[in-house]
């Protein structure tokens, strides 16, 4: 059975095209062993990732490269990951905005135009150096489950399209430079929103559009200009706490 390459990269690794036994580094076929700790084929058995019956279909799904000072912007060439599903990248010295390259079309012929990412899940760029806006686009994925960039240095607002998600349960936002008010469109993930992290930013207004939500965790603390009635799926959902926010006062 051959074995992975000595020292090679998780990046180099993901120029291969899994699903193609024509490639030097094919490492979802069943001909290739060795630790892939960071990266997961789909039925491959592992602490993470989808399928894990021990059946590869040749399919690339996870990558989860966390806690290895992995710095620079978000490595361009992960957009050759056509199937996959979770892209985690938290807990690194990642730097520069949340990556525009997922927004665009994948270069690889055999992914028929469609964008880079397309098919994302969770996407998770937490505890890095990320800086810049949210890009609004992001509404195109409508594959989007969990959306976490807590802890980074980004600004502006949660834009107004992520109520367009209809899958969109988690939205991780918590100790960044962010402003502005809650989009009234999250009124929308009436029947899936239950995960909100909002604080330690700079959020104004009141929270009313939350409340036809079925939140079970959220968190506001340390947001000054948060102000105003508090609906009953934030005051009785898990982590509430309003200290260093004026909610209950009059905006």
């Amino acid at each position: 059975m051959k074995q992975a390459p000595h020292g090679m990269s998780c990046v180099a690794v993901i120029h291969a095209d899994p699903a193609s036994s024509e490639q030097a580094c094919d490492i979802c076929s069943n001909g290739w062993s060795g630790n892939w700790e960071h990266l997961h084929c789909r039925g491959a058995k592992a602490r993470y990732g989808e399928g894990s019956n021990g059946v590869r279909d040749g399919l690339l799904t996870t990558v989860h490269i966390t806690d290895v000072n992995l710095d620079g912007p978000v490595p361009r060439q992960f957009c050759a990951l056509r199937n996959l599903r979770e892209f985690d990248l938290d807990g690194g010295q990642l730097t520069g905005p949340i990556p525009r390259w997922l927004l665009e079309p994948n270069p690889d012929p055999a992914a028929n135009g469609t964008l880079c990412g397309s098919n994302i899940q969770e996407l998770d760029l937490s505890s890095n150096r990320l800086s810049g806006t949210i890009p609004p686009e992001f509404s195109i994925k409508k594959s989007m489950q969990e959306f976490k960039i807590e802890h980074n240095h980004v600004t502006g607002t949660l834009p107004e399209s992520f109520g367009q998600l209809p899958d969109l349960w988690r939205i991780r936002l918590a100790t960044n430079h962010m402003t502005g008010r809650m989009p009234q469109s999250l009124s929308n993930l009436t029947a899936t929103l239950n995960e909100l992290w909002l604080d330690n930013n700079d959020f104004e207004g009141d929270l009313y559009m939350l409340g036809p939500t079925k939140l079970v965790w959220v968190t506001v603390h340390n947001n000054p200009r948060l102000c105003g009635m508090v609906p009953a799926s934030v005051r009785w959902a898990h982590g509430y706490n309003p200290a260093g926010t004026n909610l209950g006062n009059p905006c």
